[in-house]
């Protein structure tokens, strides 16, 4: 699976370890250990390390901070799109986007907050997916006290929106607490 084009296992291994070793002796060893398959590395791995492509042998990245502005949501659009070109998966904070309705001064317009926003995200790992060997991987994260959660959570009840997702949502300290006080409260 693994393999370059016109590349046998024995190919691919030594391709490997010359790609992960310090030294000819250490390349020696690796290939041994590849080549009995003692150890063989994550799929990643195997296909970019000493490949001539331009990918990564990582599987997954963190995003920067989306901030609650248009251009830093489509920096990290455009960061994403290159993240997956490459074949890495990457997960999202969007706490900081301001809630659905909420005001925007500067336009004099309500905000579509953060689950609309996902799904510039989603159609970027859709139409990536749809061009390269591997589908797209994302993780969306949203903290529990941000007033959008329950669309949040919710949002991945179909079959056809944020379908290149994962979710999750992020718990917050004063959350923990309220569960091991019940008398004390949490607001949203």
């Amino acid at each position: 699976k693994y393999r370059l084009e016109d590349e046998d296992f024995d190919g691919k291994i030594k391709r490997i370890a010359r790609a992960l070793s310090d030294n000819e002796e250490h390349q020696y060893k690796l290939e041994d250990i590849l080549g009995s398959m003692r150890f063989l590395p994550a799929g990643r791995v195997q296909n970019a390390m000493g490949s001539p492509r331009i990918t990564t042998a990582y599987n997954c990245f963190v995003s920067g901070i989306i901030d609650d502005s248009m251009n830093s949501i489509m920096e990290r659009a455009c960061n994403a799109a290159e993240t997956m070109r490459r074949g890495g998966g990457i997960g999202y904070d969007f706490s900081r986007i301001r809630p659905r309705g909420d005001l925007i001064k500067s336009l004099d317009s309500k905000s579509s907050g953060p689950v609309s926003f996902m799904g510039i995200f989603d159609s970027i790992c859709q139409t990536i997916a749809s061009s390269g060997h591997r589908r797209g991987a994302q993780m969306g994260v949203l903290r529990i006290d941000h007033p959008d959660i329950f669309d949040f959570i919710r949002a991945k009840r179909n079959s056809d929106k944020l379908t290149g997702f994962n979710i999750s949502v992020g718990i917050t300290d004063s959350f923990m607490e309220c569960l091991e006080d019940p008398y004390k409260t949490f607001d949203l």
